[in-house]
């Protein structure tokens, strides 16, 4: 198989690199910095984007801020001169930057010589452009300091026109210590700081600054100009627009958005100082580029031939820029370093220790890559449910970023060694303009109908554009993610009309016909989510799995939350909940947006009907991570058989053994359940290529006084069935052996009928009044969709108003025990009979009045 490189608009490209307008990338992110071979397909990559700037500056690399007066030894000189050549032959100027400021001497003379000799040794590796950084620092000075200079904005002066005097650089930036409006002090116009270095920077340098705010919703013209008045110059705007430094668990891949193109005129440059994952940061590269391009912004009052869009653009023709456009070229382009097998190496992949399962439907078949090997999935046999040590199964559910070691070196040799590649790739490709050869690419047939190349096409190109809108923006999820939201509160506050029954779609009154509507909807995006995380956790790209997959991961289990809930409303078994908590506008003056906003956060918000669902849904209990696609839908008597198959895996091939255990446990754990009423009823099953398995399941009777009563009938019946049992330790023709009567002891469904349910004291239904059954093993494959199941579990008895629920453990499951205190659930003591442990939770319901922004 042939690859060729695909490439915008040579004119668009070549005109852009001629621009004198600073456009480009900061490294200027706290964390781990990126590694020699992202650097290195980063020059690549803007060199094909026309994106001419590149700023060193990671703040915890040690010897660019720390230990800033350390020169660099022969092996990180080597690295250091090899990085400045690769940008330089792919048209991009590199340049290094330095943040002396948290313990320089500013009047010491002996500090500037120091400060002279290591940027003359960058110097001397080819590097012609430099930036002195005085971001993030204490205001205060030094007594020596304080009696040479008339202010702290006078000391940096000094350093940066010394510097650029002696240097005498093609390009020299300089980023102030009040680099935004919010901190500015007093004023953005009275700033003495600001005005000082204004006036007495020397006019050459570019002046640094993110705008407004750290991070600016808008980037205006009316701001700009202030500035600039302020500065004495046009500012270099550094935009933290998509940074994930300050929320780890967030990655931003939305477009360049709120910035006009008009704001070209009153600014010298914008360098983006991009998410930390360097993988989530194509779309938004891409964006920059389009956004770089463009003459002008899309107006939506003018008639549509006259807004052109961005693909090749002829830079002969006016061209205008639409986010929304560019992110589907972007994500067009995307689609095939999917897969590329990349040798771009990670400072820190996560450990991917669960079920990696591919989840394969028929209809998801089209939506995957056309070359995808038949390997593509390990499918591993279901576990026997035992006994394993919390020790052995207690992992990270979202591999975490650890913090970054004090002593971080990014030009150290072995800070990362290059991720083996596939013989064949051409070193010199960016893999992100690859594409495959025509006469691989083929029809897919799925479920008998023959699908083109141009609808595997865009099918993929829907399910990356529904990534991207997952994990949009600071301020603001994606449209599509914001329509989907707004129509699930309206679901939840209608949920009652759904508790009219009705024959067939005749009878429908016109309220259920729209609720049904919206719900297809909902139902529809959501689905597409999920078969976004099987895309994306099959890539066969290695570092997009890697870096990507954690975030996939989160989101996943949040769709499928959602879907439950919803598929429970539909078969009527809700009453109306006021859900109105979703964050029109996150940009006010307290920056709310740094914690509310995202797929996530917005699922919690949504879902949050009872005061502690926040803590119940952000708590981090430490499970494998689950690889595979799974779904919880409720579940009527008509699945018994079918959940019941998940305790049929024995070590036996006896099928009397088999069917008893399968019958047995619907009779202790299903059917009393359903037979009393039960409403909060969801089982959760992966699908692979054998077909649909359950993975777990929960039932839930919200009055658990009324289940208790149900019991005694229940229990005198099955006393009658398994009298023979009891009596004569037969089942069928089957004689039990000690073996297993003490196996059958063990389970979940013990050979006594006394002995399945806990004799719960009295005053646990005052504070815990709905009584919940569950059944899961402890590995990957069940542990993180328990919890899910759990949450679904929650969320409805909640919405019908339970004050709280309590779930049973047999007191010698010591790992299911800890199991739930990390959930949250709190320890209730022992039963009457003193063989469960019961653990609780609270539902606090929320009065209508008492909405929650949690």
């Amino acid at each position: 198989m042939s690859h060729f490189l695909f490439f915008f608009s040579f004119n668009r490209r070549e005109s852009i690199r001629n621009s004198s307008y600073i456009c480009g990338v900061v490294e200027g992110f706290y964390g781990r910095p990126w590694t020699l071979d992202q650097r290195k397909h980063l020059y690549k990559r803007q060199n094909l984007l026309g994106l001419t700037t590149y700023v060193y500056a990671p703040k915890d690399d040690i010897k660019h801020r720390a230990a800033w007066r350390e020169p660099y030894n022969e092996e990180e000189m080597s690295i250091l001169r090899f990085m400045v050549d690769c940008a330089t032959d792919n048209n991009v100027n590199f340049v290094y930057a330095i943040s002396p400021g948290l313990d320089i001497r500013y009047s010491s003379e002996e500090e500037m010589k120091t400060l002279k000799k290591k940027l003359e040794q960058v110097q001397s590796a080819g590097c012609s452009s430099f930036a002195v950084l005085f971001d993030d620092i204490e205001v205060e000075m030094h007594d020596e300091d304080q009696r040479r200079f008339q202010s702290f904005a006078h000391a940096q002066v000094h350093v940066a026109n010394t510097i650029f005097e002696h240097l005498k650089p093609k390009t020299f930036m300089f980023c102030p210590t009040e680099y935004c409006e919010s901190r500015a002090n007093p004023t953005l116009e009275s700033s003495p700081y600001l005005n000082t270095i204004g006036e007495n920077l020397a006019k050459e340098i570019h002046i640094m600054w993110t705008g407004p705010r750290v991070i600016s919703r808008t980037l205006s013209v009316e701001h700009l100009a202030r500035v600039g008045q302020v500065m004495r110059r046009r500012p270099l705007i550094w935009d933290n627009l998509h940074a994930n430094d300050y929320d780890l668990k967030k990655v931003f891949m939305g477009p360049v958005k709120d910035r006009s193109v008009k704001i070209r005129e009153f600014s010298s440059g914008l360098l983006s100082n991009p998410n930390g994952r360097y993988e989530a940061d194509f779309v938004p590269f891409h964006c920059l580029s389009d956004w770089n391009a463009a003459d002008r912004d899309y107006d939506p009052e003018k008639p549509s031939v006259e807004n052109k869009e961005l693909f090749n653009i002829d830079c002969n023709t006016e061209t205008v820029y639409m986010p929304e456009v560019s992110i589907t070229n972007a994500v067009t382009t995307w689609i095939n370093e999917f897969a590329y097998p990349s040798g771009i190496a990670n400072p820190q992949p996560p450990q991917l220790t669960a079920d990696v399962a591919g989840f394969v439907p028929d209809r998801r078949t089209a939506v995957w890559l056309l070359d995808l090997p038949q390997t593509h999935g390990i499918i591993r046999p279901e576990p026997v449910p035992v006994e394993i040590p919390s020790k052995n199964i207690i992992q990270s559910a979202v591999p975490p970023e650890e913090p970054a070691p004090s002593e971080l070196n990014s030009l150290a040799p072995d800070y990362s060694q290059p991720m083996e590649t596939d013989e064949g790739i051409m070193e010199d490709e960016d893999e992100s303009m690859i594409t495959v050869d025509e006469d691989v690419v083929g029809p897919v047939v799925v479920s008998d109908l023959a699908l083109s190349e141009e609808d595997v096409k865009q099918q993929r190109i829907a399910l990356l554009t529904t990534f991207v809108e997952m994990f949009y923006l600071p301020f603001e999820n994606g449209p599509r993610v914001q329509r989907l939201f707004k129509e699930y509160n309206w679901l939840m506050q209608n949920a009652s009309v759904m508790r009219n029954k009705f024959q067939d779609i005749e009878t429908l009154d016109p309220l259920q016909s729209e609720w049904l509507v919206k719900y297809d909807g909902v139902n529809e995006f959501l689905t597409n989510a999920i078969d976004m995380f099987f895309f994306v956790t099959q890539a066969i790209n290695k570092t997009i799995l890697s870096e990507l997959t954690p975030y996939a991961f989160e989101v996943h289990g949040s769709c499928v939350v959602l879907i439950a809930v919803a598929r429970w409303m539909m078969q009527g078994y809700s009453s109306d909940i006021r859900s109105d908590k979703i964050v029109e506008d996150c940009g006010s003056t307290e920056e709310k947006w740094i914690h509310y906003n995202g797929f996530v956060t917005e699922t919690i918000r949504t879902l949050t009907i009872f005061e502690n669902m926040e803590i119940f849904f952000n708590n981090k209990i430490f499970l494998p991570l689950c690889m595979f696609c799974f779904d919880i839908r409720p579940f009527t008597i008509s699945d018994q058989e079918y959940i019941s198959g998940m305790v049929s895996v024995m070590l036996t091939n006896n099928q009397e053994l088999l069917l008893h255990r399968a019958a047995s446990f619907a009779d202790r754990n299903i059917i009393p359940f359903l037979a009393s009423g039960a409403e909060h009823n969801f089982v959760c099953e992966k699908e692979d290529e054998t077909g649909h398995k359950p993975v777990c399941y929960a039932t839930a009777h919200s009055d658990g006084q009324v289940f208790k009563n149900h019991l005694i009938s229940h229990k005198v019946q099955m006393k009658e069935k398994y009298k023979g049992l009891i009596d004569e330790l037969m089942i069928g023709s089957t004689k039990l052996t000690e073996e297993y009567v003490e196996f059958l002891q063990n389970s979940q469904t013990p050979l006594d009928v006394e002995d399945w349910y806990p004799n719960v004291p009295e005053h646990i239904f005052e504070k815990y009044p709905s009584w919940v059954e569950t059944y899961f093993g402890l590995d990957a494959t069940d542990t993180y969709p328990m919890k899910k199941v759990l949450q679904v579990v929650a969320v409805t008895l909640a919405m019908n108003a339970s004050n709280g629920y309590f779930i049973s453990v047999a007191v010698d499951d010591v790992d299911r025990q800890k199991y739930f205190l990390e959930l949250g659930l709190e320890d209730l003591g022992l039963s009457t009979c003193e063989r469960f442990r019961l653990f609780g939770q609270t539902l606090c319901t929320l009065s209508p009045q008492t909405s929650s922004e949690g």
